[in-house]
C-alpha cells in the first residue's frame, strides 16, 4: 500500500511540475469584420454580440469597421466578453479598426496615415499582432497599402511570433481556381460600372498581387495549412442575393509566420445562426497549439 502511495504522490509532483514549467497555454485569435459597428446589434451594448464573442472564447480579438466606437464604449463592449484591454485606431473614422485582449495590449502603433482605413500594431503575450483593413476601393490604393505593412513588419527586430489579420479586400492567388469560371471579373466589372470611379480589376482581371506580396514574405496563410479547399467570407447568408447565385470570396485572413506554422492546431471560418446574419463578413478563428 505504502509503494502505491508513493507511485501517486510522484505521479501528482510530475504533473504540478509540468504545469509551472511547461510552456503557455495554446491562443485563440479571431478577426471580424463586424460591419459598421455591429449595426444589426441594435440593443444598446450590443448584447448579442458580446455574448456571441464570449462564446467563441478568443484570447485576441482583431477587429474592422468598428463604426461609432469610442475607446470608452469599445473597452466597454469587451469588458462583456471577458476582454480587459482594447485599443481603438481612431475615435470618429467611419471604418476604424481595433484590438481586444485578454492580455496587455503592448507597444502599441496606430498607422493611418498613407491609408484608407489603416492598422494597429501591437505585442500582445510575446505575439506580434496586426489588424488591418486594406481600402475596398482601387487596387492600386491596395497595392500601396502592402507595401506599407510590410515595410512595417521589415522594420521590426523580433521577425518571429507574427500574427497578420483582417480585412484585406482583396483575393488570393491561392484561390484561383475558384474564380476561374469568370464570375467573379464580371461581378466587378459590373460593380465598377455601378460605382465609378472604383477600381477592382487590373486591366480586367483579377488582381492578386497584394496577396502574392504577402506570400513573399514568407507570412503563410494559416487557412490553408488545414483547409486546402475554397472557403468564402463573402458572403453569410443574410447577404447572399434573393435571386440567382452567389459569387463568393474570401478576402479575410489570418496570416502568420512561417515559426507559428508548426503551432497551427485549427483555423476556421465560424458558421452558425449569429454569423450568417449579423456581418457581412464572416469572422476567421484560429487556435495555436501550446
Amino acid at each position: 500500500m505504502i509503494w502505491k502511495q508513493r507511485i501517486f504522490l510522484s505521479l501528482m509532483l510530475l504533473i504540478l511540475i509540468t504545469h509551472v514549467n511547461g510552456q503557455q497555454p495554446g491562443l485563440r485569435v479571431m478577426s471580424y469584420n463586424i460591419y459598421e459597428g455591429m449595426k444589426l446589434d441594435t440593443a444598446a451594448g450590443k448584447p448579442v454580440f458580446a455574448a456571441w464573442i464570449k462564446k467563441m472564447d478568443p484570447d485576441i480579438l482583431a477587429l474592422q469597421e468598428c463604426t461609432g466606437f469610442t475607446q470608452a464604449s469599445l473597452e466597454k463592449l469587451a469588458e462583456q466578453y471577458g476582454h480587459q484591454y482594447a485599443v481603438l485606431l481612431i475615435e470618429g473614422e467611419k471604418f476604424p479598426v481595433a484590438i481586444t485582449s485578454k492580455f496587455p495590449i503592448l507597444n502599441v502603433q496606430k498607422v493611418s496615415d498613407n491609408m484608407d482605413r489603416g492598422f494597429i500594431s501591437a505585442t500582445i503575450k510575446g505575439y506580434n499582432v496586426i489588424s488591418l483593413h486594406f481600402t475596398p476601393f482601387d487596387y492600386r490604393k491596395r497595392a500601396q497599402e502592402v507595401n506599407l505593412l510590410l515595410a512595417h513588419i521589415g522594420a521590426m527586430a523580433n521577425k518571429k511570433n507574427w500574427i497578420v489579420m483582417g480585412d484585406f479586400n482583396t483575393l488570393s492567388p491561392l484561390d484561383s481556381a475558384h474564380y476561374s469560371d469568370g464570375r467573379m471579373v464580371a461581378n466587378y466589372q459590373a460593380y465598377e460600372k455601378k460605382y465609378p470611379p472604383i477600381l477592382k480589376l487590373a486591366d480586367g482581371k483579377i488582381d492578386y498581387s497584394v496577396i502574392q506580396n504577402v506570400l513573399n514574405t514568407r507570412l503563410v496563410d494559416a487557412l490553408k495549412q488545414t483547409t486546402p479547399g475554397f472557403v468564402k467570407t463573402i458572403h453569410p447568408k443574410r447577404f447572399e442575393p434573393k435571386t440567382g447565385t452567389d459569387v463568393s470570396s474570401r478576402i479575410d485572413f489570418i496570416f502568420v509566420s512561417k515559426d507559428l506554422v508548426k503551432k497551427i492546431e485549427s483555423v476556421k471560418v465560424p458558421t452558425d445562426d449569429f454569423t450568417d446574419n449579423f456581418s457581412d463578413h464572416y469572422p476567421v478563428l484560429m487556435e495555436l497549439k501550446k
